[in-house]
């Protein structure tokens, strides 16, 4: 079995920025629930991110976040799938959650 390491595809990059996203879940089949946050992202690599968030989305759950670009000005708009999460414990009560994202693709902007 591969380790961790030798499973990246391409060099991750520190890269600690405040990225917003938005989170849907469908609670009771008929609705739907947003919720809206901030992350930080921890690294980033050519096929995703690391993320540090204050709730727990499921795996493989898509999601939108205004990502910042390492080679433009301007953050782009991305939809992103979950690959994992691992619960980090702050104290005794408290907890956030580590998530690794793959990037799908970025929706056309508006004009």
């Amino acid at each position: 079995m591969p380790t961790h390491q030798e499973r990246r595809r391409s060099e991750r990059l520190p890269f600690i920025e405040s990225c917003p996203y938005e989170l849907s879940s469908f609670p009771g089949g008929e609705t739907v629930e947003l919720s809206h946050g901030h992350a930080v992202s921890v690294n980033i690599s050519a096929g995703g991110m690391l993320f540090l968030m204050p709730q727990v989305p499921s795996e493989r759950q898509v999601f939108q976040v205004l990502a910042p670009s390492i080679t433009r000005q301007e953050a782009t708009t991305k939809l992103v799938e979950v690959r994992w999460t691992r619960q980090v414990r702050i104290g005794v009560e408290a907890s956030l959650h580590l998530v690794g994202i793959r990037f799908l693709f970025e929706p056309p902007s508006t004009p």
